[in-house]
């Protein structure tokens, strides 16, 4: 039965279906009209767009096109100005007078003097070339005579500000050398005198500085050593030995006691210019000290006033106050040191000097 109504729905199926798919197609139509009308609308939008831009660029063009219009007149304008500056020079050289006939007697003369000055300047040109190729084959030393000139300035600077004979001594044989080297003509009269001034500082009695001061410094050691009690207080057992036994006796006694225990006795060889009183070794010491003290400053000064002048006060110091006897070995060191001359006249030694410069001005272009 299933079988038998199948055929019966088989025709009934297309029409339905022609129905579904009419009404399918009614349906999509007012969509599609809808799209139509937007795609028109937009390429509707896009034309006017369009136009609009291309009017807008027809401005801009039109108002390039009056400017560069506005600018071909401002340069026809500044052509014809030119055009006619430039006639009315011509017609002003046109008009111009003939020169006026020129004097060339100066210029010829300038040129004279030119090309002679010319000449010159190549000659010495030449000379110098010359003068290069032989210094080339043979050096030029010229140069040592400056040197020895400024070791003689710096030698009799150093004689006669330091007082260092041996200093200068080598700087005049440095000196002598340096003109040996210059192999040049008129240095031996120079070298001559040099060896003069030398033998002269060879033969100086220069005094020993550092003998001197040491010798000083031993004068201190000793004054510190120098012991002034038995000078000052001389003990009475000569006078009481000589005291006879009645002497020795009640009130007498007691008296020298008192006396030998207050007083300094002390029989003189000969009688001194002040008595030193008691306590005062300390002082004395101190003051030859400084007596000594200021020679060896005189001694580096070389004043030899000031030298000499504070040893004799240290001196007379040491015999006033010391017995003979027991400072004659210190009084012997001041007498001797006393006859040193610390600071002997030297020597003034220009002569070498003078004739270096003398002839480094002849030799002086």
């Amino acid at each position: 039965m299933a079988e038998a109504s199948e055929p019966a729905k088989t025709p009934v199926e297309p029409a339905e279906a022609r129905a579904s798919a009419r009404k399918r197609r009614e349906a999509r139509q007012p969509h599609a009209a809808r799209g139509r009308s937007l795609i028109l609308l937009i390429v509707l939008v896009a034309l006017l767009g369009a136009c609009a831009y291309a009017f807008q660029r027809l401005i801009l063009l039109e108002g390039q096109l009056e400017g560069i219009a506005a600018e071909n007149d401002e340069l026809a304008g500044l052509i014809a100005n030119q055009a006619a500056i430039a006639a009315t020079m011509q017609a002003r050289i046109e008009q111009a007078p003939e020169p006026a006939p020129l004097d060339l007697a100066p210029l010829r003369e300038l040129e004279r003097r030119l090309s002679a000055q010319t000449g010159s300047l190549r000659q010495q040109v030449d000379e110098l070339h010359a003068a290069q190729r032989s210094s080339r084959t043979q050096p030029e030393l010229g140069w040592k005579v400056r040197e020895a000139s400024y070791l003689l300035g710096l030698a009799n600077r150093k004689l006669q500000l330091e007082a260092d004979v041996a200093g200068a001594i080598v700087l005049f044989e440095s000196a002598d050398q340096a003109l040996a080297q210059a192999q040049l003509q008129g240095l031996l009269h120079i070298r001559r005198v040099i060896a003069g001034e030398i033998a002269q500082l060879r033969a100086l009695d220069a005094p020993d500085r550092q003998g001197i001061h040491f010798r000083l410094e031993g004068l201190l050691g000793a004054i510190d050593e120098l012991d002034l009690s038995p000078s000052l207080r001389d003990p009475l057992s000569a006078l009481g030995e000589a005291a006879t036994p009645a002497e020795s006796d009640g009130a007498f006694a007691a008296s020298l006691e008192f006396l030998r225990q207050v007083f300094v006795w002390r029989k003189w060889e000969e009688r001194p210019r002040f008595e030193a009183i008691i306590g005062e070794e300390e002082a004395i010491r101190k003051s030859l000290r400084l007596r000594v003290e200021q020679a060896q400053l005189a001694l580096l000064l070389r004043d030899n006033a000031m030298y000499r002048a504070n040893l004799q006060a240290g001196l007379d110091q040491l015999q006033r106050y010391v017995a003979a006897g027991s400072a004659a070995a210190l009084a012997g060191e001041f007498n001797a040191l006393l006859l040193i001359d610390i600071a002997p006249e030297l020597p003034a030694l220009n002569e070498s000097l003078r004739l270096v410069g003398e002839f480094l001005a002849g030799e002086a272009p």
